[in-house]
């Protein structure tokens, strides 16, 4: 006897029949989450809506002077753009210089990389996605 595993949306609670159907979906970022990113499966037409549905931001980090931390901003890139009054927003960052690192505060350890024969590959290893694995399908 054999055993078959049936998948379904975690959007929506649809069928997911063929194993080509099922997308994995990370959120980063959202509301509703404490910082940790979470994983759902979806549907392959439910992937293509998010993908239809993304917005054109700019993500910028403000160093305020005095500040030991920069603040991430998300915004509306329109939005960004329009702060640019004396020449287009497309001219300015053609033009800016590559971010540089920050400084780091004071007391804070610099961090060292780790050897390349100290990290072993089952440690570095990425375990396999549910949605990649074709016995399931």
């Amino acid at each position: 006897m054999g055993q078959k595993t049936v998948r379904f949306s975690d959007l929506s609670e649809q069928l997911i029949n063929s194993g080509s159907d099922l997308v994995r979906v990370v959120v980063h970022e959202h509301p509703e989450l404490d910082g940790q990113p979470v994983e759902l499966e979806a549907h392959l037409d439910e992937a293509r809506h998010i993908m239809a549905a993304a917005l054109q931001v700019a993500v910028v980090d403000v160093y305020a002077s005095g500040e030991a931390e920069p603040q991430r901003v998300t915004l509306d890139a329109a939005a960004f753009d329009k702060l640019a009054t004396a020449r287009p927003m497309a001219e300015l960052l053609i033009a800016a210089p590559p971010a540089r690192r920050a400084p780091r505060p004071p007391g804070r350890p610099r961090r060292r990389p780790v050897a390349p024969e100290a990290s072993s590959p089952a440690r570095t290893a990425l375990p396999a996605s549910p949605a990649a694995d074709p016995g399931d399908a």
